[in-house]
């Protein structure tokens, strides 16, 4: 498993609101991949500080619980609770900081352990998986124009120049309870998985992204998308995190 993180601050932005974090750690002599990307909401310095202590809780939290975990017998509704629950910290911890004052942060976080991908989603940060050339979104973004999808309102093309397009309908740290969405995938050698805010994919299409991750190597993948977003407007932060299994 290799893979490469960057972040950019983008075309328009004073400063970059998004956090993250990257590493491969070997627990019990298993190593495990965890990767997450946080987009912070609630302008000044309230998106900064969502998007920083979100990626902080949720990584120490399951960092605390892989030293005890029985890697031999992996229950993934064990996994999901330990990722979940770690995500529902962050958003107390966020929410009881808010000073009554509106901040929260998407979320999508990606554990990978014994050829399984755990990913959890809020918002519209998303996950994609490529597997024998073949590109699926794993995450659904819980937003207002994905809504409008769902019921048929518009299409994919509408939606991706929609004026409510970077409206979410959920984050960490916005209200006292958060729900996650929570995916479990099998993965092979040579599948790559590809994490990123909305700053690469309201700039960049699909198709491009698929097209970057057939042959790409993490660092080429993520300086190409990176450059790819701000050459097309760079309206946003941008961050993406490529892994190859």
């Amino acid at each position: 498993m290799i893979y490469f993180s960057l972040t950019d601050i983008g075309q328009r932005c004073e400063k970059n609101e998004d956090s993250f974090f990257a590493n491969i750690k070997e627990y019990n002599g298993v190593p495990v991949g965890l990767f997450i990307i946080a987009d912070g909401l609630g302008g000044y310095s309230y998106g900064e500080y969502a998007s920083a202590k979100c990626v902080e809780v949720v990584k120490d939290i399951i960092d605390e619980h892989m030293h005890n975990m029985n890697f031999g017998n992996l229950e993934d509704d064990y996994v999901k609770s330990v990722i979940c629950n770690s995500i529902k910290i962050a958003n107390d911890v966020i929410f009881e900081n808010s000073n009554k004052i509106l901040m929260g942060t998407t979320l999508v976080c990606a554990l990978i352990i014994n050829e399984k991908l755990y990913v959890a989603n809020v918002g519209d940060s998303r996950a994609y998986m490529m597997s024998e050339n073949n590109l699926v979104q794993i995450t659904k973004d819980n937003s207002y124009v994905q809504h409008l999808l769902d019921e048929g309102f518009i299409d994919e093309k509408e939606a991706r120049t929609h004026k409510d397009r970077n409206k979410i309908t959920r984050a960490v740290g916005f209200e006292e309870q958060v729900e996650v969405d929570f995916y479990v995938r099998e993965v092979q050698k040579d599948d790559k998985i590809l994490l990123c805010s909305d700053g690469l994919t309201t700039m960049v299409e699909d198709e491009v992204i698929k097209n970057m991750l057939k042959n790409s190597k993490p660092k080429d993948i993520c300086e190409e998308l990176v450059r790819l977003a701000n050459d097309n407007g760079g309206r946003d932060n941008i961050t993406v995190i490529s892994i190859i299994i």
